[in-house]
């Protein structure tokens, strides 16, 4: 898994994975082994790297 050359992202290790949480919505050319929505972000997994990235959404929900 790469990411595209001038992405923005923040890097994280553990022990166990490496951890992306890109800045930009950049488009991946790999297809991840698992994908899960939650909370507002998009995890993708490849092997021992979660690439985060957050979903925009269509507008902000106010508050009753």
């Amino acid at each position: 898994m790469e990411l595209p050359p001038g992405a923005k992202y923040k890097v994280y290790k553990t022990k166990k994975y490496t951890i992306y949480y890109l800045l930009d919505n950049v488009e991946l050319k790999s297809e991840p082994e698992r994908r899960i929505v939650s909370g507002g972000h998009e995890f993708l997994y490849f092997g021992n790297t979660i690439v985060i990235r957050p979903i925009e959404s269509s507008q902000a929900r106010e508050a009753p």
